[in-house]
């Protein structure tokens, strides 16, 4: 028989809003009768429920027109990329046939997507990343001064120690976010911030900060609200290289991280799970 504070935390943790009360109450009462066949069973070890009253979407909206790395149809370092970053072709249409069908393409590292292993390495393709990891303890390291004053601002080993000296060590198994305000830009030039050389200027991660969370702390993922990990301080391309070549993933360019805490939300990356895939966009959610 289980006790009644188990029995009352998994009714909380189902039941984090009025919506699904009913449907805790079930579960919880389906989690009784089986504590009850199973009484000598080993205790699972104590967990802390996670719970929510709020949920930030951290994803922007992928449309033809989104900022992209490459220019469609311009040939880059020799080689012709493919006009269409992302296409909607309506198949059938609801005044026609009374129903709607798309067929959607795009490239896979265009708006809010994943960086799988894959992408920098011969190492593991998105279908392959284990569903535990794609819902993760959240921190936010706010640089948002400094890369208003250089575009190729970088949060740097400093930074994170900042960060922890006033909240504690990055939690573990995290992801670790750089809110450098980019998403604000994302409409604008300055999004891509262009030098007399055509070259993104950005803010992004140094890699001593990287090398540091990928020895010294247990972080699963990295996010940027940027095109990228690096910028032209690493031309490259250290922090892709490292970090993925190290069997971790990286979200990048995410939105509306002003609206979550630096520490104490959930981040849950729901990533299209397709075979041989080195990345792709991705709807993303902090739960506060």
């Amino acid at each position: 028989m289980c006790a009644p504070s188990v029995i009352e935390k998994v009714r909380q943790r189902i039941s984090r809003r009025d919506l699904l009360k009913s449907t805790g109450v079930a579960a919880a009462g389906a989690l009784a009768a089986g504590c009850q066949s199973t009484t000598k069973a080993k205790a699972a070890p104590a967990t802390e429920p996670i719970s929510f009253t709020q949920v930030v979407d951290l994803s922007h909206t992928l449309h033809p027109d989104f900022p992209a790395w490459f220019v469609p149809g311009v040939p880059h370092e020799g080689r012709f990329l493919p006009p269409a970053i992302v296409e909607v072709e309506r198949v059938m249409k609801f005044e026609e046939v009374r129903l709607n069908l798309n067929k959607v393409s795009y490239w896979e590292h265009v708006g809010t997507h994943m960086d799988a292993p894959s992408h920098f390495s011969e190492g593991s393709t998105v279908e392959k990343i284990p569903a535990e990891d794609l819902v993760l303890p959240l921190a936010v390291i706010d640089i948002k001064a400094k890369a208003a004053r250089d575009p190729l601002a970088l949060l740097t080993l400093e930074d994170v120690k900042a960060w922890e000296s006033k909240h504690g060590h990055i939690p573990e198994r995290a992801c670790l976010a750089m809110n450098s305000g980019w998403a604000h830009h994302v409409n604008t030039p300055k999004f891509k911030s262009l030098n007399a050389d055509g070259k993104h200027q950005q803010p992004a991660f140094h890699i001593d900060a990287i090398e540091f969370i990928k020895e010294e702390r247990n972080v699963v993922s990295i996010a940027v609200d940027t095109f990228s990990f690096d910028n032209l301080h690493s031309p490259e391309s250290d922090v892709h290289y490292a970090w993925l070549g190290d069997e971790r993933w990286g979200i990048e360019i995410v939105n509306n991280l002003d609206d979550v805490p630096a520490m104490g939300s959930t981040i849950v990356v729901g990533q299209p799970k397709i075979q041989g895939g080195s990345g792709g966009p991705n709807r993303v959610m902090a739960l506060i």
